[in-house]
């Protein structure tokens, strides 16, 4: 049963369509109905419907604006429009954003009931799943991309690519001869210990299938590791971040809807080749961003661009045989981390490991210390460098080394989560500012803030989320505070007060003001 919304600012309208999908209950259930766009962003959005029914000239905000912003949130979601209005420019539009159908009213049933099967097949075709994971394997496993793997996992290996493998590349069908790169990390958000092998190769096969969708328009290659599902995007032209992330965000949330797997997806920097590119860093910034999870949340898109430099970062232990701790550490999995440690000292603590049983601890313990985020903030608020390496190299038995290095992984993954905290954080603060600061302009929007603060618009949706708010709730309390506080003067009109606070409209901003205080301004200022 898909999930619908029904906004229109006339009420026989809003009866007749909730009539009308009261007979087709076995398949559609209204979650609300509104008679306006702004009520409907602010109160329905949130419910995640599949499928939006709406007018287009209605007050505050019309429908196509409202789809063109459900889309921002809801990637996935379905609208059907309902219209008096014959308008070829409101066509044009409906089309640009994948409208299923476009009803003139008067409407009767026969018209919703045709527009409701087109809808049910386009959700139906985006949810249809088949089971047989043996089928999924022998689809998706073949000798060329069993290559291309190897090609790519080799690639992100290299700090110069040599020009015999580049030619290798070329003739495994590895396109990498274009101006432009970005690398897209995709990875599970549930620990692998809690995810099964048929989730796990499920979701990679449809991971496969729906890059092939959103990106048949760019040259791309995909690979796969141990760890992770990795895409390669190479074009002629600039990559577009709002593009990329509307793209990415599209993937994991049909993959959610499909599979219920929740992904997150990890981007790296844009790389262009006019100063040289290397693949191994764009994969390591790719993997990177994703330790933000943590903090920022799961099925979330995260660009390097929105997080680099935004504290004092130290580099992963790359390619070498204490990785896997190291990426313990940095995801915040302490248990795993502890375990691994040791397993490696028991391992060297025996008499065929005593030439080199200094070196694997130098080398283990190096890798540790490369995996806090705030090196300096341990040696401040734990012990010196010199410390540190004094206890470990003086301890006499394997266990006080097992402890001391435990105390050292427990006070790392502490810090590394402080540290991302207070870094999302400051971007909090950072959007926070800049709406306070720009809330009297009647054209503020989501997509304003994005470009002129430089983050993506799905990493601002997810900070004010985790704050338990969102850029349209925050936006309208700033609103009404000012209202508040200028009603509070007689002299001042209310025309005047809707202006200066950003609403062109003042019929608009008395209909914002009484649902967010339940009582006209004028009632309030009577008060």
């Amino acid at each position: 049963m898909y999930s619908v919304i029904i906004v229109d600012d006339e009420a026989t309208i809003r009866e007749r369509l909730s009539s009308f999908l009261s007979k087709k209950s076995n398949e559609f259930k209204v979650l609300g109905v509104y008679e306006n766009g702004y009520d409907a962003l602010e109160s329905g959005i949130p419910l995640e419907p599949d499928l939006i029914i709406t007018d287009i000239k209605m007050p505050f905000i019309n429908g196509l604006d409202l789809i063109r912003q459900a889309k921002q949130e809801l990637p996935l979601v379905q609208a059907i429009i309902v219209s008096g209005f014959d308008n070829f420019d409101y066509a044009k539009q409906a089309i640009d954003l994948g409208v299923i159908g476009y009803i003139s009213k008067p409407v009767t049933f026969d018209d919703i009931s045709s527009a409701l099967e087109k809808a049910k097949a386009e959700l139906d075709k985006k949810l249809t799943i088949d089971k047989n994971i043996k089928d999924l394997q022998h689809k998706s496993e073949s000798v060329l991309k069993a290559v291309q793997d190897t090609d790519l996992n080799k690639l992100v290996t290299l700090k110069i690519i040599p020009p015999n493998f580049r030619d290798k590349l070329k003739a495994d069908r590895i396109d990498i001869d274009k101006r432009y790169v970005l690398l897209g990390v995709f990875d599970p958000d549930k620990d692998e210990d809690n995810l099964s092998y048929e989730e796990s190769e499920l979701g990679n096969y449809y991971l496969g299938q729906f890059i092939a969708e959103s990106f048949a328009d760019t040259s791309y290659s995909t690979f796969e590791n141990s760890i992770d599902s990795n895409v390669v995007l190479v074009s002629d032209s600039p990559f577009q971040k709002e593009n990329i992330q509307m793209r990415f965000a599209r993937i994991i949330a049909k993959i959610k809807k499909t599979c219920n797997l929740s992904f997150s997806v990890g981007v790296s920097d844009f790389g262009d080749s006019s100063s040289d590119i290397s693949y191994r860093k764009l994969y390591r910034h790719a993997k990177w961003t994703l330790e933000y999870r943590t903090v920022v949340g799961t099925n979330v898109v995260l660009f390097y661009s929105d997080l680099a430099n935004k504290g004092n970062v130290i580099g992963k232990v790359d390619e070498n045989e204490y990785k896997a701790i190291s990426y313990s550490i940095l995801y915040g999995k302490t248990k795993d981390a502890r375990t691994a440690v040791n397993k490696m000292i028991d391992t060297i603590s025996s008499i065929e490991y005593k030439d080199s049983y200094f070196l694997i601890i130098n080398n283990l313990l190096d890798s540790i210390l490369k995996s806090c985020i705030a090196i300096d903030k341990l040696y401040s608020s734990y012990l010196p460098h010199v410390a540190i390496v004094n206890n470990i190299y003086g301890s006499k038995n394997s266990d006080n080394t097992k402890q001391l290095f435990t105390t050292l992984i427990d006070k790392i993954v502490a810090i590394n989560d402080t540290e991302r905290i207070s870094g999302v954080d400051d971007a909090c603060e950072h959007i926070r500012h800049f709406i306070e600061k720009n809330y009297s302009k009647n054209d503020l929007s989501l997509d304003n803030v994005a470009d002129e603060l430089g983050y993506s618009v799905s990493y601002i949706s997810a900070i004010l989320k985790r704050h338990d708010t969102s850029f349209t709730k925050y936006l309208t309390e700033i609103r009404m505070g000012k209202a508040k506080a200028l009603l509070a003067n007689p002299n001042n009109k209310l025309a005047t007060i809707a202006y200066e606070i950003g609403y062109e409209d003042p019929y608009y901003f008395s209909h914002c003001f009484k649902k967010f205080f339940g009582v006209s301004p004028m009632e309030y200022r009577k008060s």
